[in-house]
């Protein structure tokens, strides 16, 4: 029987993966023939230069040309959990997140949304910009395998159309929009939080969360319970007796610093995307405590961690022309 001694997990945001002659979002945003092949063999390239195991994208619009392009390449399981919407006529939005695998995909479903929660905070109706989705793939060797692919709230101001257009008369509409939402990311973490919690305490599985976060993880950010929330269950007075109880909460961990540890990679980190001149870590791979070689139940280690930003500060137009506006992000792990 085949086992791993190692595997690759990436994330890889297409930025627009959408098949002509369909368009995204404008009528005229629609590629030619030659563009659309030229942005399927940058993809193409990517995955078989680093030949990940477990692929997360975000920005999919053709989901079936996606699957198509991945099963050439080896990957015979694609999930998505939801589709893109049709405006009208040939024009979609709401692009959505997918998963494909080298190996079976046992189970997959979106995470649902606790609704008792939101009412209670007086959020009642907001749901997430994009759904999340989760898969649990089985690894030979390693076994189970719960993955998470995310594409949370952009920094985009949430207004409607009709404000935005009139924003350049009035800053404080775009300001507005904007901490709508940091609102909306913020508590879309919140979200997945209670979520995954809830689906490790049922199922005890190592997780791995991947995806476009569109903010940093800073203390300050509103995306910090993702790593945080482990500190707040340790810092209980009664965190003992919750463990004792068989309560296990998530606790995840930056792959880049796993990697960190063991001074494996420089210590700039690049960006993954760029706004004019500022760049910014905005795609990331989130592992749970069983691959912290730190922590007693770790069961593998982050061996390498590689940002592909090359499209980005040294473009080759011939190839990179279609590509994406994120450098995907890639961990290799070493079974113990």
């Amino acid at each position: 029987m085949l086992s791993l001694s190692s595997f690759r997990i990436a994330s890889v945001n297409l930025l627009n993966y959408i098949e002509p002659p369909l368009a995204s979002y404008e009528y005229d945003a629609i590629y030619t023939q030659p563009q659309w092949q030229q942005k399927q063999l940058w993809l193409q390239h990517f995955i078989e230069q680093q030949q990940p195991d477990i692929i997360g994208f975000q920005e999919v619009f053709s989901c079936e040309a996606l699957k198509q392009q991945l099963q050439a390449l080896g990957y015979p399981y694609f999930v998505v959990v939801q589709q893109p919407e049709l405006i009208a006529d040939y024009i979609f939005h709401k692009p959505v997140v997918a998963l494909a695998s080298r190996y079976e995909v046992s189970s997959c479903a979106a995470l649902a949304v606790d609704h008792g929660l939101l009412n209670a905070a007086g959020l009642s109706g907001l749901q997430f910009s994009r759904q999340p989705l989760r898969a649990t793939v089985q690894l030979p060797g390693f076994g189970a395998l719960d993955c998470c692919v995310v594409h949370l709230k952009s920094k985009r101001p949430q207004l409607e159309p009709a404000l935005l257009i009139d924003d350049h008369q009035n800053p404080l509409l775009a300001t507005f929009g904007r901490w709508a939402s940091t609102v909306q990311r913020g508590t879309e973490a919140q979200l997945l939080m209670h979520a995954l919690c809830s689906r490790r305490q049922q199922h005890r599985l190592p997780l791995v969360l991947m995806g476009d976060l569109n903010d940093t993880l800073s203390e300050s950010s509103p995306l910090s319970i993702l790593i945080q929330a482990g500190e707040l269950w340790q810092k209980q007075a009664n965190a003992s007796a919750l463990d004792a109880s068989g309560w296990n909460p998530v606790r995840l961990h930056d792959a880049y610093l796993l990697a960190k540890q063991h001074q494996l990679i420089p210590t700039a980190r690049p960006a993954t995307h760029y706004y004019g001149s500022k760049g910014s870590v905005l795609d990331y791979i989130l592992l749970s405590d069983e691959f912290d070689s730190l922590h007693p139940a770790c069961r593998a280690d982050v061996l390498s961690y590689q940002t592909f930003d090359k499209h980005l500060i040294r473009p080759d137009y011939s190839t990179d022309a279609y590509s994406s506006d994120h450098a995907p992000v890639l961990a290799q792990l070493q079974l113990k």
